[in-house]
C-alpha cells in the first residue's frame, strides 16, 4: 500500500520496534536482554501465532530474582482467546457465553450426580436405587435428562418418587392430548408429570372454547408455559379486549405469539418463577403452613 511515511491510514501496516528501553523504567540491562530475546527469537519465525513469545518473556521475567515487573499466569474462563479486530478481548455478551467454559465437576454429569445424592436423601433411598429410577425416567422421557440442573430439584424428587405414577401421568395425559409431543411438552414443563389431569384437562377446553381453530395440542407441546395460567380462557378474552380491532384475525395472532397470553397477567395470577406466584409468596409471607400448589 501506498503513502510512505506520512503517518496516514492508507499505508502499508508498520512493525512497532520491539523491546523499547521506556518499557524498563527501572530494570537492568540483563533484564531488558532477557526479555529480547525471549520475545525476538520466536518473532523470527514466520510461522509462530506469538503465544510462544508470551510465554518465553514470562518465563525470562519470572526467572530474575529482583525486577520491576508483576509477572502472573492465571486460569481463563474462556474455552477460546478470542479478541475483536482492534485486540480487545470480547466479552461473553458477544458470542452468548459459548466460550465460557462449565466450572469444574458442575456439567452435565456433575448436576446429575448431585441430584441423585439429594433424592437420595429425601426419599430414604440408596443412590443405586435412585439411579435405577431416574434412569426408568430417563428412558420413558429422554428429553428430560437435559433438564437436570434447570428444573427445579424439588421436581425431579417428587417425579422419581413413584415411577408407576409418571405412567399414569403418561397415559392421562395421551388422552387429554391425542395429538401432543408429550416428550417435547414434559421436557419444556417437566413438573406437568406432578399436576392433576383434570385441570390440565379444564384449561385445554377453556382454550378451545376461546380458539377452536387453533391446534392447541401442537402449540402446548412446545409452549407448556401456558399452563401456567389459572384461567387461560379468561386470558384470551382480556388479550383480546386489550388489541380491539387492531388485529383483525385474533386466532392467527395467537398462534403466532401464544406469548401474548402471559401479557394479560396480573395481580395473584401473575406468571410462576422459582420462589411461586404472588399469591404463594404471600401465603408463605403469612405464616401459612402449607401454600396452594407448593
Amino acid at each position: 500500500g501506498g503513502g510512505g511515511g506520512g503517518g496516514g491510514f492508507g499505508g502499508g501496516v508498520r512493525r512497532r520496534k520491539r523491546c523499547s528501553p521506556c518499557f524498563f523504567p527501572s530494570s537492568s540491562s540483563d533484564d531488558r536482554d532477557s526479555f529480547t530475546k525471549a520475545t525476538t527469537t520466536t518473532s523470527r519465525n514466520e510461522g509462530d501465532s506469538g503465544e510462544y513469545s508470551n510465554d518465553r518473556a514470562i518465563e525470562a521475567l519470572s526467572s530474575k530474582a529482583n525486577n520491576p515487573w508483576s509477572v502472573n499466569v492465571y486460569h481463563s474462563k474462556r474455552k477460546e482467546h478470542i479478541t475483536n479486530e482492534l485486540g480487545d478481548i470480547e466479552n461473553e455478551e458477544a458470542n452468548s457465553g459459548k466460550n465460557i467454559v462449565d466450572q469444574p465437576g458442575w456439567d452435565a454429569d456433575g448436576k446429575l450426580r448431585f441430584s441423585i445424592t439429594i433424592i437420595s436423601e429425601e426419599l430414604g433411598l440408596s443412590e443405586k436405587q435412585v439411579e435405577d429410577r431416574v434412569g426408568q425416567l430417563f428412558t420413558l422421557i429422554p428429553g428430560l435428562k437435559k433438564k437436570v440442573g434447570v428444573m427445579k430439584t424439588a421436581d425431579l424428587v417428587r417425579i422419581s418418587a413413584s415411577i408407576p405414577d409418571v405412567y399414569k401421568s403418561l397415559v392421562g395425559l395421551k388422552e387429554v392430548f391425542p395429538g401432543a409431543d408429550l416428550p417435547t411438552m414434559i421436557t419444556n414443563r417437566p413438573s406437568i408429570l406432578l399436576e392433576e389431569i383434570d385441570e390440565m384437562e379444564r384449561k385445554v377446553k377453556q382454550l378451545r372454547e376461546a380458539c377452536p381453530k387453533l391446534n392447541w395440542d401442537a402449540i402446548l407441546s412446545d409452549h407448556a408455559y401456558i399452563f401456567e395460567i389459572k384461567n387461560p380462557g379468561k386470558n384470551c378474552l382480556a388479550l383480546k379486549d386489550k388489541l380491539g380491532t387492531s388485529v383483525k384475525d385474533f386466532e392467527m395472532y395467537i398462534a403466532r405469539n401464544p406469548m401474548s397470553l402471559l401479557s394479560v397477567q396480573t395481580g395473584e395470577e401473575l406468571l410462576e418463577y422459582d420462589n411461586g406466584s404472588l399469591k404463594q409468596l404471600k401465603e408463605n409471607l403469612e405464616g401459612t403452613p402449607k401454600a396452594d400448589g407448593w
